[in-house]
């Protein structure tokens, strides 16, 4: 008898496109979180800032995964320092 991995995938959670992502990121703020141009700079940087691994590409469209971006993000230093030093 073989055994199946019954694991849930490791990004499991909504797959969004960018304006939906930040819909849900900035719902009810009267400030947004995130702005397209500061969501798209993250996501071009996806392979050198650890996002890389939560972002899609199918066809022209680009996913993130919605559980994977807030995890990223909760990983991220709560202090940033533009010198580097956090």
């Amino acid at each position: 008898m073989s055994t199946m991995n019954h694991e849930p995938p490791a990004q499991a959670g909504p797959w969004r496109t960018i304006p939906a992502l930040l819909e849900r990121l900035n719902d009810g703020s009267s400030k947004p979180s995130f702005t397209p141009d500061s969501l798209r700079w993250h996501l071009r940087n996806a392979r050198s800032n650890g996002l890389e691994q939560h972002v899609r590409r199918i066809g022209k469209k680009l996913l993130i995964n919605e559980a994977g971006f807030l995890n990223w993000l909760a990983s991220q230093p709560s202090r940033w320092d533009r010198r580097g030093a956090a």
